[in-house]
């Protein structure tokens, strides 16, 4: 594997090519309207195809976030070059009226030797950071990309050492000179995996703590100087995101993904059979896959497609990248739930992958349902239900959901709980009501759907009413005791003793409750023979009439 990228110099050749209560007042959300097409592009714009690489981003400028004009190379602590075009601000503009921000990036010429002493000495360090800012400033950019690749080589154990701490110093003091004035920093990376450590300049968790984009290289794994095989294979692009994830904020991590592919030529002399490969755009690579008449192959596992062919009795061997290899990657996204992707190089891809991109970045519509029983006895523990799907029927696992409620008279939503959804898009929160209220289900929107909230679902809570005789056999003219309680308690609410007579109810007298939510009813017995009488709490705005058990009392 290379170790190496040669993106830089080699691509420039190419031509043409679980539940928490809470209490939350909750405003009413529209739904499923809340959020746009999420930016979950970004990527370099090389100078050498300017022209179709502005297009390229114009063309598709919902998904971009920010984007990286490919126009700087620093020699020094406080020289640095420009390549053809740097500072074009009809470029700026162009983005900028789009809504994507302006980071241009900046390489570097010190190898390994010369940066570290750049880096170790503070003054030295303190201009460069000075002169970086100040072209930022000085051309009204949104910040910029440090792409610092050639002081990986050319230095000893030791100074290598002294890059990895000071760089990260490097970055901390350049992004608070930076966020100073408002701009970003975005570093470049090399890939690497928890097992490997390929660019040992590059701290990880030390540049992911200070930097406010993490870009890494995710391709070269076949490189022009080794053996022909994938550029970016899907199983090692994916080590390299999760080991990435472990140690930078997710949300700062922009997967570099390649858009060209690379042309080996057999070469017996060679030690391992293989010239150097040349580069190629995807475009540049299907026309020759053409010319030649070779059948595009496609390796499943590594997401990328490939061919061979004979010219000149020399074998040849191809890899790519197309639009299936960008989607694929593209799943990685909200799996680890990283920023997005960075392209190299913009210009180079297969057009086919805008649209595949769009509709990954436009989460789908959803709706959910909310259920719940229409009448309960205070202190009956019951469950609001609900189910989120796409309007298509899928179901949307793994989903917040806010369980939300009013109380009569009030429109304002409180949020009460929080659930997630299960693997069938379902959740429930149990409850036990103490009164008439409102109920709907929330979703807010996430990085893969549109929120959506549920009809709104009224439980009435009938009053809870205990009764029983104390005796409940007495003799004729003696007294019996009709007592219980209410619930809720509330004092002084009204309550009725009924007494069944020919198969129909009849009030016979009234009392208040307690301040304990009791009362008591004095039943004096005449005639012998056997009554049934009932307790009853009429409804109110805030419970539905409740009813005591049938109770008997008997006249001897």
């Amino acid at each position: 594997m290379y170790r190496r990228s040669l993106r830089r110099h080699a691509l420039a050749g190419i031509v043409a090519a679980v539940v928490a209560v809470t209490g939350a007042v909750a405003a009413l959300p529209p739904a499923g309207a809340d959020i746009p097409r999420r930016r979950i592009v970004s990527g370099w714009l090389p100078y050498w195809t300017m022209t179709k690489s502005l297009e390229s981003v114009t063309n598709n400028a919902s998904l971009w976030s920010d984007a990286s004009p490919f126009w700087y190379q620093a020699t020094g602590a406080t020289t640095i070059g420009k390549h053809t075009g740097a500072g074009d601000q009809t470029v700026v503009a162009a983005l900028r009226s789009r809504g994507i921000l302006v980071l241009p990036t900046v390489t570097e010429t010190l190898n390994g030797s010369a940066m570290a002493k750049l880096l170790s000495d503070a003054s030295q360090r303190t201009a460069h950071v000075q002169t970086l800012a100040s072209l930022v400033t000085a051309n009204g950019y949104d910040g910029i990309d440090l792409d610092y690749e050639s002081m990986n080589y050319g230095g000893t154990s030791a100074e290598m050492e002294t890059i990895r701490v000071r760089f990260v110093d490097l970055v901390r003091e350049l992004g608070a000179a930076l966020d100073a004035k408002g701009k970003l920093l975005s570093v470049t990376v090399g890939a690497r995996t928890a097992t490997t450590n390929w660019w040992p300049i590059h701290d990880y968790p030390g540049l992911g703590q200070v930097a406010d984009r993490f870009r890494i290289m995710a391709y070269d794994y076949s490189y022009p100087g080794g053996t022909p095989g994938p550029i970016a294979p899907l199983g090692w692009v994916e080590q390299v995101v999760s080991y990435a994830v472990t140690v930078v904020p997710p949300s700062k991590i922009q997967l570099g993904a390649p858009l060209y592919g690379y042309d080996w030529p057999q070469d017996p002399a060679a030690q391992d059979g293989w010239g150097t490969a040349s580069s190629l755009s995807y475009t540049s690579a299907e026309a020759l896959r053409t010319s030649v008449g070779a059948t595009r192959q496609w390796s499943s596992s590594h997401a990328a497609p490939y061919f061979s062919y004979v010219k000149d009795g020399v074998t040849h061997q191809v890899w790519y990248n197309d639009a299936d290899s960008t989607k694929a990657k593209t799943a990685l996204i909200d799996k680890y739930r990283i920023k997005g992707l960075a392209f190299w190089a913009v210009g180079y891809e297969d057009t086919r992958q805008w649209p595949a991109l769009r509709e990954y970045a436009t989460p789908p519509s959803t709706k959910i349902t909310a259920a719940a029983p229409s009448l309960v006895t205070y202190g009956t523990v019951t469950t609001v239900s609900g189910e989120l799907t796409t309007l298509s029927g899928a179901a949307v696992a793994g989903a917040s959901v806010q369980f939300q409620y009013y109380d009569s008279g009030s429109m304002t939503w409180r949020t009460a709980a929080t659930g997630t959804t299960s693997s069938t898009g379902t959740v429930a929160f149990p409850y036990t009501p103490s009164v008439t209220r409102s109920y709907r289900l929330y979703a807010p929107s996430s990085r893969s759907h549109l929120g959506s909230t549920s009809s709104v679902v009224t439980t009435q809570v009938a009053w809870r009413v205990a009764a029983t005789f104390a005796p409940s056999t007495i003799s004729s003219g003696m007294t019996a005791a009709l007592r219980g309680s209410v619930g809720p308690v509330r004092a002084g609410t009204t309550v009725f003793y009924d007494r069944l007579m020919d198969n129909s109810w009849t009030a016979v007298g009234s009392t208040t409750v307690a301040a304990d939510g009791s009362y008591s009813f004095s039943v004096t017995g005449s005639t012998p023979g056997t009554y049934t009488y009932r307790v009853r709490a009429p409804g109110t705005t805030l419970n539905a009439t409740g009813y005591s058990p049938t109770t008997t009392l008997t006249v001897t």
